[in-house]
């Protein structure tokens, strides 16, 4: 009885620590027939215009396909879900000890930086990671003139040190404003933290370890250093290694890339019912990860996500073991492609 409780707990901690084995499919007839209705929809244009569909159970495949030209081992803007890659640096920063905690002041690391306002000095990294970072900051269409976001772009300089001048709308951690300016700070904390430019280090501490062999990062305001790694592409294979590294608690193969209590954290619903739009009444919010979404039908379901606008999604199963990716330009219905889990793949 010893031997086979020593078995199975090695099987589980091998099993758990997994890496994804693309060359392996994951028999699951259930899920591969529902995988093969939505890919049917995919192709009659129910959800405009999709690039990809993959689906990872248990570390193997279920179904991958490539839509409209795409393949393999095409770059896709990520858009928004890049906020989550810069969570897991964050993560990352926390596990290589160039940063305490996401609960230390953000004016610790940015001492360059001439910080006045109280509330403002009182901002902690947590409230970056949950958009509750308390500025005056409007972030609707991209033509709204007001769109805070869009005047500090438009301009070459310090975003940084742009951002961090932007006035105080609330008490920090108190209200929920999505922004580009809460990542984008992050980036610069981590950059600031470890002396080592955002490019860089998410290569060796993150790509390298999970080998991402094909990235591209967008060379705004003179490059990723100088923009807090705004935007960047990545192959829906390795968004759904992303995707698996948290399913493992932050471990790979038999590294620690961020510790698991961050991994917790960033995937709870810290700040909820947020992020209406056109398909869902709502989301809670964790560190830069979506979760618990409920649609426009009511529809409740217990994962948690990147977003990105025009369909580019991480989702993530734990009950199931289940990592799901799609990408897409769906610009008319941003958050549709989103539904395909949802209508198609979900019990």
């Amino acid at each position: 009885m010893k031997l086979i409780l020593i078995l199975t707990f090695t099987l589980l901690v091998n099993y758990s620590f997994a890496q994804i084995k693309f060359n392996e499919k994951f028999a699951d007839e259930k899920l591969y027939n529902k995988a093969l209705s939505a890919d049917s929809a995919i192709k009659a244009g129910e959800f405009g215009t999709v690039h990809s569909l993959l689906i990872v159970k248990n570390g193997k495949v279920v179904f991958e396909n490539y839509y409209n030209n795409w393949k393999q081992d095409s770059l896709h803007q990520l858009q928004s879900a890049t906020k989550s890659i810069i969570s897991t640096l964050l993560g990352c920063a926390i596990q290589q000890k160039f940063i305490k905690s996401e609960n230390d002041l953000i004016s610790t690391y940015n001492s360059q930086y001439q910080i006045d306002n109280n509330q403002k000095k009182q901002i902690r990294i947590s409230d970056l990671l949950t958009q509750r970072h308390g500025l005056v900051w409007s972030e609707g269409a991209w033509e709204d003139p007001k769109n805070t976001w869009r005047k500090v772009i438009s301009e070459q300089g310090d975003w940084f040190k742009k951002i961090l001048e932007v006035p105080m709308d609330t008490v920090p951690g108190t209200k929920f404003i999505y922004s580009n300016a809460a990542p984008t700070l992050v980036s610069g904390l981590v950059q600031t933290a470890s002396k080592t430019q955002i490019d860089s280090f998410a290569i060796k501490y993150l790509f390298q370890p999970l080998e991402f062999n094909n990235y591209w990062f967008w060379q705004g305001n003179n490059g990723p250093q100088n923009n807090g790694m705004a935007l960047i592409s990545l192959t829906s294979r390795d968004m759904a290694k992303i995707g698996q590294l948290y399913l493992q608690n932050g471990k790979w193969g038999n590294q620690q890339i961020i510790p698991q209590s961050y991994v917790q954290m960033a995937t709870s619903p810290i700040v909820k019912g947020v992020g209406l739009n056109g398909a869902y009444k709502q989301y809670d919010y964790g560190y830069f990860w979506w979760s618990n979404p409920i649609s426009q039908g009511d529809k409740k379901t217990n994962v948690f996500l990147a977003r990105g606008a025009g369909g580019q999604n991480i989702i993530v199963n734990r009950e199931e073991n289940l990592v799901i990716v799609t990408t897409a330009w769906n610009m008319q219905q941003s958050n549709k492609v989103q539904l395909i889990y949802d209508w198609y793949l979900c019990d």
